[in-house]
């Protein structure tokens, strides 16, 4: 039976309209007019003998048909311009990029490792880095900004098309300088005493600070004094270093170069865990550079947890 292939323009269009669940949406994004977005998907409904999306006030949402459609859309676009960029790669001198979102602690700790790992193998592909807070870096994912999300998974990130792969746990940590007078007390130590410090925050994570005052709560102990903020992890970990400064955050800073000479409190019980990974569109680990990067991250991750993790 004869069948007529959706061209990729087409599938795009279908792509965008699904993600954005709305015409007028999907039409900004695509810089064309709704008219013209709406004929291109009736086309493709016509073409495949079938309803795509059920059209109501607030906007559309996939059919059946349409969620099963969307999956193979994504993938077939994702080859398609991953192909144009090695054919590019194979006839000039001209570099493929990939776009990392990152959180901030997987910036400053498995980031600077892995890269230099991923470049032995392909050292023709750049990568960009973006890093910000979880929900800005996911939303950035789904409108296509960047390819891969790593870091915390501590929103339930879930939604058609993407993979979400955890790969460890994180324990969170109260850090202090070496010289701190709570690094020479022996055993767990008092929520009590640790509220008589005071405490330096990052701003990209200030939901964190809400969790610590959670768990002083629960062992009976006043909140907090959080008498810092800042933008940079670097600034946090140097305050603390200081000697004055205490420091909630993940415990891979404690393990990184960049939180070297850190001491981690010993707590009476662990205060807050969650998991560490990746996000992004499903069939994207098929591409070899993708791959080598998330492999490369990957590497450094075990080496920071001492817990081999499978990335297949």
């Amino acid at each position: 039976m004869a069948f007529e292939v959706p061209n990729l323009t087409l599938l795009r269009h279908f792509v965008a309209v699904a993600e954005d669940k709305g015409i007028t949406r999907a039409s900004k994004r695509l810089r064309i007019s709704q008219p013209a977005l709406s004929k291109n998907i009736r086309k493709l409904e016509v073409m495949l003998g079938t309803r795509l999306f059920e059209r109501h006030a607030s906007g559309t949402e996939l059919t059946e048909a349409g969620r099963r459609f969307f999956n193979h859309a994504q993938t077939i676009g994702l080859e398609y311009e991953h192909a144009l960029q090695e054919i590019q790669n194979a006839i000039s001198d001209q570099e493929s990029t990939i776009r990392l979102g990152t959180g901030p602690v997987w910036t400053s700790t498995v980031v600077p490792a892995a890269l230099p790992r991923f470049h032995r193998r392909y050292p023709r592909h750049r990568v960009m880095i973006q890093t910000g807070s979880v929900d800005r870096m996911i939303e950035d994912l789904r409108l296509g900004r960047i390819d891969v999300f790593a870091g915390a998974l501590i929103r339930q990130n879930q939604f058609p098309g993407y993979v979400r792969k955890s790969l460890t746990k994180a324990r969170m940590a109260i850090m202090c300088s070496p010289d701190h007078p709570l690094a020479r007390v022996e055993g767990p130590i008092d929520p009590g005493r640790i509220v008589e410090y005071p405490f330096v925050s990052f701003v990209a994570t200030t939901d964190i600070m809400e969790i610590l005052s959670g768990f002083l709560k629960s062992m009976e102990a006043p909140p907090p004094r959080n008498m810092i903020e800042t933008s940079s992890i670097y600034a946090c970990v140097e305050l603390v270093r200081s000697g004055g400064y205490l420091f909630f955050e993940s415990e891979m800073i404690a393990r990184s170069p960049i939180g070297s000479g850190l001491k981690v409190l010993d707590l009476p019980q662990t205060v807050h865990e969650f998991d560490m990974g990746f996000v992004y569109r499903k069939g994207l680990d098929r591409l070899p550079p993708i791959n080598g990067v998330l492999t490369a991250m990957k590497d450094v991750l075990d080496e920071h947890t001492a817990i081999p993790t499978p990335l297949a």
